[in-house]
């Protein structure tokens, strides 16, 4: 019996096997024949694990797919790799699956066309889980007053226009190779069942009592940090702290901030708060800082400037090349008082 168990694991292993072989060798691409859809890749969603983007300006990005479904972006010039942008990922990946040629250069146009994408155009090769490459082209350049782009096939010299159906505009601006396209806005993303630990450390003496850290192994628990007011844990609300460490899913940032001057001189000025995390399973303390941004002349509504109505946003400081720019709508849902997480408080 055990015998006949483990030759069927076998057959079943060696099936699988033939299987992922005929796939990545013999498996028909129904796309790359056909003129309409040569640029495409079928199921793309499925397919396409590794694009490489170069244009014009020296701006080369590998970007690969994840376990989780997330894509990397890595800067070629640089070596840095981050998470990528998951708005521009979506974006690309429904581009590339659904590409299509709209009509062929005329003869009279291909020579101009050829020297535009040669200028301008974007380097663009695909490839599917297997490493092989299923797709190399360029595309860029507006055809058709802004309704079109034009693309060209790498070895060929017959230029198309291309489209998306149904998608009125351009489309070569989703293959941008440039980091601030590419990278992840997002301060902080993860999942709250991953966090074990969370501090909230406000700076300023007059709001440092309202600090807190909440430890959620081996259950909840939120401490005070600086106060002298100590509240029995046996009045704390779970439901609000799920929806606190909710809202810590996901924190995205307005805009990724390159200014080196400027993050220098913002980390010699007075922090607002630290926030430090830190995952289950791991040693590490992960922390960033939050910096207001003050607007001196804003109108808080009576013709007198007021701080009530400065901090619109604020500076958060990572690190060296993780320093951002983020709204108060966002940020202050983290910002709470230790008070906030127990019954009648």
């Amino acid at each position: 019996m055990k015998n006949k168990i483990l030759l069927s694991i076998f057959i079943l292993l060696a099936l699988a096997t033939i299987y992922l072989l005929w796939m990545k060798f013999f498996a028909k691409d129904n796309f790359a024949k056909v003129e309409f859809t040569q640029f495409a890749v079928e199921n793309a969603k499925e397919e396409v694990t590794k694009i490489f983007l170069a244009d014009r300006e020296n701006n080369v990005a590998l970007l690969e797919k994840q376990k989780d479904n997330l894509w990397s972006y890595t800067n070629v010039a640089t070596g840095k790799k981050y998470i990528a942008n998951p708005n521009a990922m979506n974006n690309l990946i429904e581009t590339i699956e659904g590409i299509r040629v709209r009509n062929k250069v005329p003869q009279v146009g291909i020579k101009n066309v050829l020297r535009g994408i040669g200028t301008i155009g974007t380097k663009v090769e695909i490839y599917n889980r297997y490493n092989s490459k299923l797709r190399t082209y360029y595309i860029g350049g507006p055809a058709d007053g802004g309704q079109g782009t034009f693309a060209v096939i790498e070895g060929s010299a017959i230029p198309y226009v291309v489209n998306i159906p149904h998608f009125a505009g351009t489309i070569d601006t989703r293959y941008n190779a440039k980091e601030p396209a590419l990278r992840d806005r997002a301060i902080v993303r993860h999942k709250t069942s991953d966090i074990e630990f969370m501090q909230v450390e406000y700076q300023s003496p007059e709001q440092r009592p309202y600090s807190f850290s909440i430890q959620t192994t081996p259950k909840y628990s939120v401490s005070n940090l600086f106060g002298s007011q100590k509240i029995d844990n046996k009045k704390l609300r779970k439901d609000y702290v799920d929806i606190y460490l909710e809202s810590f899913n996901v924190l995205y940032a307005e805009m990724i901030l390159y200014n080196k001057e400027l993050r220098d001189s913002i980390i010699r000025t007075a922090a607002f708060a630290k926030i430090s995390y830190k995952y289950k399973n791991s040693e590490k303390i992960n922390n960033f800082t939050i910096y207001p941004v003050i607007n001196p002349s804003y109108d808080r509504g009576d013709g007198q400037p007021g701080l009530r109505q400065k901090l619109m946003r604020y500076y958060v400081d990572v690190e060296e090349d993780k320093f951002f720019l983020t709204q108060d709508i966002v940020m202050q849902k983290l910002l709470r008082p230790y008070e906030y997480f127990f019954d009648n408080q």
